[in-house]
């Protein structure tokens, strides 16, 4: 997710003016300090402390003793100057160094260099210290062993008389790997202690730059495979992993044999240089084409041709030859260009944060050009100390702080969006509240109308047809306890309505008590004995509302039935739960005619079948005891326990 855009801001000439400062200025200074800290903490400052550059290498297979100062060399000596590289395959030989001192030496001095492989030193002649390995040493000289690095010898003030001395090393071959000899420093033992601390010094910020960088190329990474459409977290990941990765040489021995160990360290330099320019261009220039062409084109062509020239041992010095021009100059151009696109971004936003970020890629350039320029054309001017980790530190440091503002940025996006969305949805949430309250009102209406209507029918049919038939029997003369039957029949058949409306929770044994209680007074007058056998059941939402009144109707069809056409004396009402518990079965029989064959269904019994199926029940007539004069008739009525 790319980062928020701001309302651009006036940018005014105070604001130019100090993004050119911090921008060229800033890592002039800082170069200059770096350069200072570098002479404060070296050899310069330690007046005592002898720097042994140029000496003598001759080849010695047989491993002969090494030559006093004073005798001949011999015609295959050949003059060399410190730091000395020996390619892989080197055979074994020596190197001579003298120097004089003015007077006696009283106090402990210590000698020190860096080597590989294998070697024997020597002052004068005699043996001082020794690194060859699987060598049967002498008892005395079990204790001279050394290492494969930086190593610290003391030399004993009595071999330090005045006058001139020779230091004679005794480098071995160098089989696959390469031979290396830095320059040779003595002095007194505190001031060449004091120069051991600075190396240290150097050497951590190496190392803690190499870490740094190697974290943070992890992380982007396991970011870039967690979030694949984030392609840049992935582009950083990879120019910080190069960069750590530029600093390994300087802390242990190359870890495959040349040339390919030069060949991925090239590889690797290419890549951060091209990354660096092409992440610089989409994280302060996105619609500036040209900085991507040239970045891209940069390590097309540098990658085969520096990959080949390190495979056949180019050395970047050879400036006879036309590749160590194309190599510096290449990696001139794109640095520059980098530096350029955010310094060009820093005048024209004038954000301390674009002006810090040029001064970051500021630093590393000068830097380079810096350590190049006095190790490849005026090398041996002074110590050179390798102050491109800076350069690094800033670039990574830089690259992780615009990472983290983007992320920030990100997270505040995602944020803005999760809020707009809760918004959106609590709006669109109170819409359909509302609509659904609108719908239910609607729904609320219509069943309302519908129940009011089915309510009316009802009385029209039932309540309405006694009442007319009353009307009717009194303007005919109908006697008078007649006429208070039927009307007593219109008052129950209202207040059964009435029950039934009331019952509204789907609970049958209450609904069938109601029915009881109006109709029993009726049923005993026309002679039926009333038997109830029901059982506990569950309520029933099936006979919720005007469900409740159909189930009503059916047992008063059911009963009318009994008492107009079945001549029956008994009628018993059962219920219980079956199908495991699926339904409840509601039984009314009686002792009566039975069905008697093949009778036409009349409009009651049809009526019946429509009001079971509104509430969803199954209803079934038979006989009670088929094939006897009276077989009696019942009624079976299965109610589903689960809702509609």
């Amino acid at each position: 997710m790319a980062e928020p855009v701001t309302p651009p801001r006036a940018v005014t000439r105070t604001s130019r003016l100090r993004a050119l400062l911090l921008g060229v200025l800033m890592p002039l200074l800082a170069l200059a300090g770096l350069h200072w800290l570098s002479l404060r903490l070296g050899p310069l400052n330690m007046p005592q402390v002898m720097r042994l550059v140029d000496g003598q290498w001759m080849e010695d297979k047989l491993g002969s003793p090494p030559l006093l100062v004073g005798q001949q060399m011999p015609e295959k000596a050949e003059a060399v100057q410190l730091p000395d590289v020996r390619t892989e395959g080197s055979e074994a030989g020596w190197y001579l160094l003298d120097f004089k001192l003015a007077e006696a030496v009283h106090e402990p001095w210590l000698l020190a260099f860096t080597h590989n492989p294998d070697l024997n030193l020597y002052l004068d002649g005699k043996l001082l210290a020794r690194s060859q390995q699987g060598l049967e040493l002498e008892p005395m000289y079990r204790g001279l062993r050394l290492g494969s690095s930086g190593v610290l010898i003391n030399v004993p003030p009595a071999m330090l008389e005045a006058g001139e001395h020779r230091v004679a090393l005794h480098l071995g071959a160098t089989g696959e790997q390469m031979g290396t000899l830095s320059v040779v420093q003595m002095g007194p033992a505190t001031q060449m202690r004091q120069l051991q601390k600075a190396r240290d010094f150097w050497q951590s910020a190496r190392l803690l730059t190499a870490l740094s960088a190697a974290l943070l190329g992890l992380f982007l990474l396991l970011v870039w495979l967690a979030l694949r459409q984030e392609w840049v977290y992935g582009l950083t990941g990879v120019y910080a992993l190069s960069a750590a990765l530029l600093l390994l040489p300087y802390l242990s021995v190359a870890p495959v044999p040349l040339p390919w160990w030069r060949m991925i360290l090239d590889a690797a330099d290419i890549m951060a240089r091209g990354l660096m320019l092409l992440l610089v261009v989409q994280w302060f220039a996105p619609g500036d084409s040209w900085g991507r062409r040239l970045a891209l084109a940069f390590m097309a062509i540098a990658l085969p041709l520096d990959l080949w020239a390190a495979y056949h041992g180019s050395v970047w010095d050879a400036f006879e030859n036309l590749w160590p021009w194309w190599a510096l100059g290449s990696r001139g151009i794109v640095m520059v260009g980098a530096w350029g696109v955010v310094l060009r971004a820093a005048l024209r936003s004038g954000q301390v944060a674009h002006s810090l970020a040029a001064a970051s890629l500021g630093l590393a350039f000068f830097c380079w050009a810096y350590v190049g320029y006095f190790a490849l054309i005026d090398e041996g001017s002074f110590p050179l100390v390798d102050i491109n980790v800076a350069g690094y530190a800033a670039v990574v440091g830089m690259a992780g702080y615009v990472l983290q503002r983007r992320f920030v940025a990100s997270l505040r996006a995602q944020a803005r969006s999760r809020h707009a969305l809760e918004e959106a949805l609590a709006e669109r949430s109170r819409e359909l509240e509302a609509r659904y309250q609108d719908l239910q009102r609607s729904e609320q209406l219509r069943v309302a109308a519908q129940e009011r209507e089915r309510l009316l029918q009802e009385m029209h049919d039932g309540l309405g047809s006694q009442l007319l038939m009353a009307k009717l029997g009194a303007r005919q003369g109908m006697d008078t306890d007649t006429l208070v039957a039927l009307l007593d029949d219109c008052i129950a058949e209202m207040r059964l309505t009435i029950d039934a409306m009331t019952v509204d929770d789907g609970d049958l044994g209450l609904l069938l008590a109601n029915v009881r209680h109006r109709l029993q007074d009726r049923l005993r007058s026309a002679g039926l004995q009333l038997e109830w056998q029901l059982q506990d059941t569950p309520h029933l939402p099936r006979l919720m509302g005007a469900q409740g009144r159909d189930l009503v109707r059916i047992v008063q069809e059911a009963l009318s039935n009994v008492l107009h056409h079945a001549q029956a004396g008994r009628v018993r009402f059962a219920t219980r739960v079956v199908d495991d518990g699926a339904a409840v079965l509601l039984s009314i029989s009686d002792d009566g005619l039975g069905l008697r064959g093949n009778r036409r269904e009349g409009q009651g019994l049809k009526g019946m079948r429509k009001r079971a199926e509104r509430i969803g029940a199954q209803i079934s007539w038979r006989e009670v005891d088929p094939g006897s004069e009276r077989p009696g008739c019942e009624l079976q009525l299965r109610i589903p326990v689960v809702p509609r």
